[in-house]
């Protein structure tokens, strides 16, 4: 698939991607959230664009490694419980 040129806006600079158009939507609502962020950021003092830049970035990492630790926790739940179905229902199948 080809990909699509798009400019988005990061810490007051244009950028230039190229990215497939079924990624357009949630690549400019990356750009978005980042440019909020900065904005908040801002208010709350700090005027390093630079250390802006790292906040957010240290707020991505935990907020993601946050979302994977409870996939892995639903992910185990689940296994969970699918092994102790098949503890009730393989002995019924096999008489």
């Amino acid at each position: 698939m080809e990909e699509l040129p798009i400019r988005v806006k990061i810490a007051d600079r244009h950028y230039r991607l190229y990215v497939e158009p079924e990624s357009e939507a949630v690549v400019r609502e990356a750009a978005k959230l980042i440019q909020e962020e900065m904005k908040r950021y801002r208010e709350m003092g700090t005027n390093d664009t630079q250390e802006a830049l790292a906040m957010i970035a240290f707020d991505c990492l935990v907020t993601k490694l946050r979302g994977e630790r409870q996939v892995q926790r639903l992910q185990q739940m689940v296994f969970d419980k699918i092994t102790q179905l098949d503890q009730v229902v393989t002995p019924t199948i096999t008489t």
